[in-house]
């Protein structure tokens, strides 16, 4: 039998000995770029990211986390863990049912109001923030400390700048500083933090946010807003970085570009002003190696660039609650009895236990969802909340089944969370190998399929310049119609992101070949700057691991990986309906590498 990948969730990785611990006096540089595809780093597009991969590490098996959303993978990024343990799911969340407990939430406190009337979207810090507030869920918003909280606790100086969301989940305590402290009394002093909708410290926050250039939404999106966080990077917060680091502290500056994700979703993959936007990171990348260079201490700084998931084509859009309303799985597309938080590759699907207060009823709605969706075209694999139970005769299913027939168990990807687990984790079917031709370009036809069955929408893409591999139908609403970008789903285009490093403390010119994901960040982090694991609130470690095949002197990884497979079946009216995980095993960890749904008519059906 297969081990559970829920089983390495929870392996414990000890803290290192002393004498294994690098020295602090670091600077490491974490700079995202939101929505980089492995293959469109090229030495045409991007050569000062071209030269860094090739003369530093390049990861060539990174992984981003399921679902591939910005917040699931800013969450992973900052913590090392997964949704079992940070607990974020997506970027839109349905946090009414954790929330109901609680109390009312203070009046005039709009943020939580929002949320506890379903599903919101957390990127945005004001929400973040008082979600992490007293109101709601008092400093634990995430199940975990960050790798940026880290730093501060040990005396070390954190910035992190950029797009608002994820930005605030490496520091999510930052609006609630009393006296230099946050609100569990952990000090909070050195640090600056700058997003599209906050900036702190105080001192300087109002002044900061008011350089901040408008935002645009032609050719490059936010091309002004990314080169003006890369310029505080270079000007304000290397500098601070290097004092702490003179001063023998640990430093850690967060650069979060909204870029080449924001115009890949608006414009489309293999469009001009995609192009044009990763050009435009990789001249921000030249100014901050050109900042560490100036300032004197490349020889002591770590650069590593990483991006939150890949990207894929929307070929249809579709609208999941409308379309379980017509199909009498849902009262209607405002109603709370099936709530879906739509999140463009995937959907999070959350049942009210009042309209389902046992748990024969709560299985019977599911299954009859998950009958529906995997009947249909546009569906990918389906992840249950519990896992299976034994079948009729007692006996015990695979353990990475779940509970529903046709699905996985969520505990199966890392998903798993008592408090906070939707119900049903829909994932939309990516197809890796058809390219954008047909779908990306203003006169190209554009579908969404919803309650009224099929029907056609203006194509709101830019012309295409270079056709892409990787379409898939997405929960996409008003705003992204075929032909423009998107992510979130399981498959091999959203799952398979970028990373390199490059520093003292990486290999020079390595090529690492192991499996890597957004989750073994943190730790490597954790171990160059010195610094102890990062614990959870019930001394949980995260599941990351420290990338030491890497490291300059580290240890290379022991064992070989291995591929395997996880399959499910169910039986619909004359189809077979087959869902495929693949995975890579290394050591106790083990990493998605793609999900499919194959749909195949029974040899005996009519």
């Amino acid at each position: 039998m297969l081990p559970l990948i829920a089983a390495t969730l929870m392996a414990v990785a000890l803290p290192l000995r002393a004498e294994e611990r690098r020295g602090n006096a670091r600077v490491v540089v974490l700079m995202v770029w939101d929505g980089l595809r492995p293959d469109f780093v090229t030495q045409r597009d991007t050569p000062n990211l071209f030269a860094m991969a090739r003369d530093g590490v390049r990861f060539d098996r990174h992984h981003s986390i399921y679902p591939t959303l910005t917040m699931v993978n800013a969450a992973a990024l900052a913590t090392g863990g997964p949704p079992a343990l940070n607990g974020i799911y997506g970027d839109a969340m349905d946090f009414a049912p954790e929330l109901a407990g609680r109390g009312a939430p203070a009046p005039g406190d709009a943020n939580l109001k929002a949320a506890i009337a379903g599903p919101v979207d957390i990127e945005d810090s004001e929400l973040l923030a008082a979600l992490n507030g007293a109101g709601a869920f008092a400093g634990r918003f995430l199940g975990l400390d960050t790798v940026g909280q880290e730093v501060e606790r040990d005396g070390g100086y954190l910035a992190v700048i950029g797009k608002r969301g994820p930005t605030l989940l490496f520091d999510d305590r930052v609006a609630a500083i009393t006296d230099g402290h946050d609100s569990l009394l952990q000090p909070h002093k050195n640090y600056l933090f700058v997003a599209d909708d906050m900036a702190e410290p105080p001192s300087e926050g109002a002044q900061l946010l008011a350089a901040l250039p408008a935002r645009n939404a032609t050719g490059v999106s936010d091309r002004e807003r990314d080169a003006y966080f890369a310029r505080l990077v270079a000007e304000k917060a290397l500098p601070a970085a290097k004092l702490a680091a003179d001063a023998g502290h640990p430093a850690l500056v967060v650069f979060w570009q909204h870029n080449p994700d924001i115009t890949q979703h608006r414009a489309g993959l293999g469009t001009l002003p995609a192009i044009e936007a990763l050009g435009e990171c990789d001249t921000h990348l030249g100014t901050i190696r050109a900042a560490l260079n100036g300032l004197g201490v490349a020889n002591r700084s770590d650069l590593i660039v990483v991006s939150d998931h890949g990207f894929a084509t929307i070929q249809i859009s579709i609208a999941l609650d409308a379309q379980l309303v017509a199909a009498g799985l849902k009262k209607s597309r405002e109603s709370s009895d099936v709530v879906v938080a739509a999140n463009g590759g995937s959907d999070l699907i959350y049942l009210s236990r009042t309209d389902f207060p046992t748990v024969e009823a709560r299985h019977d709605i599911l299954q009859k969802i998950v009958n529906f969706a995997e009947a249909q075209e546009w569906c990918g694999p389906i992840f249950s909340r519990e896992a299976a139970l034994p079948d009729a005769r007692g006996r015990a299913q695979k353990p990475y089944l779940g509970w529903i027939d046709g699905t996985f168990a969520q505990s199966a990807v890392g998903l798993f969370n008592t408090a906070r687990s939707p119900d049903l984790v829909l994932s939309f079917r990516e197809m890796p190998d058809l390219d954008n031709k047909a779908f990306t370009g203003p006169l190209k036809p554009a579908f969404v399929i919803g309650s009224g069955g099929q029907r056609s929408v203006p194509n709101k893409s830019q012309e295409l310049v270079r056709p892409v591999k990787g379409t898939v139908y997405a929960d996409a609403g008003d705003r992204f119609t075929a032909g423009m970008g998107m992510h979130g789903a399981a498959g091999t285009r959203e799952i398979h992101n970028f990373c390199a490093a490059a520093g003292p403390d990486f290999r020079r010119a390595f090529v690492d070949r192991n499996p890597t994901s957004n989750s073994d960040v943190a730790p490597t982090i954790t171990q160059v700057l010195g610094l102890l694991p990062n614990v959870g609130p019930n001394g949980v470690y995260p599941s990351g691991r420290a990338m030491t095949e890497a490291l300059s002197g580290g240890k290379q990884f022991v064992g070989a990986a291995h591929a395997f497979t996880m399959k499910s079946e169910l039986m619909l009216q004359g189809v077979e309906v087959i869902g495929t995980l693949r995975a890579t095993r290394l050591g106790d960890r083990v990493y998605l590498d793609d999900a499919a749904l194959d749909r195949k008519p029974l040899g005996n059906s009519p």
